[in-house]
């Protein structure tokens, strides 16, 4: 069933345009990966599915509603949360207060309980033992559990994640992986990594959107994107790489 769609969505910065008529659509429930090589548009696309930008033409369909001029809080109010490349936290503050953050933000702008109980974002992001520790002290791993569990804590229908495994080492991917996998599996939730570790989207997507220069390429399962052989040569590289 399809829980957001994109139609003929155009993107334009003055004279360039980062986004042209992409169109594609989100199931409910799935893992959706987004690749291409650098400068392609995949934080453009993000961020004109989440609220930070507003599509220049076309149209973003949530849950069958018209959200393209919506902006960011409102769609977090409607179940659309986002982490980022870089772990955005309040630093200032410790991982429980983190946490407690976004689950007040989400009461307020979607003026009711979020309906994800802390409980359960503990147990499924391992942060139960380090609740009185400063967010500032934590190693990056920890940090983006902790972004992943402040969104949680909003109370989405679907996260859009940024580069979720970039700066981590080979065994912290495997089990931040396991992490997603589990908010996907527990909680149901549409999940929408932007992801250059094609090995590692290969193992977690339900399906692969492939784009460039702004373009749709290609929407299939891995097997058939990864091993495609123009994507494999012009748009990822070589077949095994990490």
């Amino acid at each position: 069933m399809t829980q957001m769609s994109l139609e003929n969505v155009t993107m334009q910065f003055g004279p360039f345009r980062a986004l042209t008529d992409m169109s594609f659509h989100i199931e409910r429930g799935e893992i959706l990966g987004v690749a291409g090589p650098n400068g392609a548009g995949k934080s453009t696309l993000m961020n004109v599915c989440t609220g930070g930008l507003r599509a220049s033409g076309g149209q973003v369909i949530f849950n069958g509603q018209d959200i393209t001029r919506f902006k960011r809080h409102h769609r977090c109010g409607l179940g659309i949360a986002q982490t980022f490349q870089i772990p955005t936290l309040l630093s200032s503050l410790t991982v429980g207060e983190n946490l407690l953050a976004g689950q007040i933000f989400g009461r307020e702008v979607r003026g009711e309980e979020t309906g994800i109980s802390m409980e359960d974002i503990l147990f499924l992001t391992q942060l139960e033992d380090h609740l009185p520790i400063p967010a500032a002290q934590a190693d990056l791993l920890t940090r983006k559990r902790i972004m992943l569990g402040a969104a949680l804590a909003t109370g989405p229908e679907i996260i859009f994640m940024d580069e979720p495994l970039g700066g981590l080492n080979a065994e912290e991917i495997v089990e931040f992986l396991q992490v997603i996998r589990h908010v996907r599996e527990e909680l149901g939730i549409t999940i929408v990594m932007v992801e250059h570790k094609t090995r590692a989207l290969a193992e977690i997507a339900d399906r692969v959107l492939i784009i460039n220069f702004g373009e749709f390429v290609m929407l299939d399962t891995p097997q058939v994107v990864l091993n495609d052989d123009h994507v494999v040569e012009i748009y990822l590289g070589k077949r095994h790489d990490a």
